[in-house]
């Protein structure tokens, strides 16, 4: 439950690659994504790892508790942590 999330993910390949991000099993409404998700043709939800750091991934307008999951084909895909934001009126 929170208003943002951000995830710090661990990177030790040669290429960047693809996380694919989602809230209660849908792609993360344009309003409500971070400033690290993008969109493609088909309107999926994603960030491109390319380096370790914090991305930026959910941005909601108020507090909610919604379901968030990160999937990617990719076996350097590491999670060091999450952070969670818990702003009474949204970031």
């Amino acid at each position: 439950h929170g208003t943002t999330v951000n995830v710090v993910v661990n990177y030790n390949g040669d290429a960047p690659f693809r996380v694919v991000a989602t809230l209660e099993g849908q792609p993360i409404p344009e309003e409500s994504g971070g400033a690290d998700i993008q969109y493609d043709v088909d309107g999926k939800s994603f960030f491109m790892v390319g380096s370790s750091r914090m991305y930026r991934v959910v941005e909601l307008p108020g507090y909610d508790g919604l379901e968030l999951r990160l999937s990617s084909n990719s076996d350097q895909f590491r999670v060091f942590a999450f952070t969670f934001g818990s702003y009474a009126q949204g970031p």
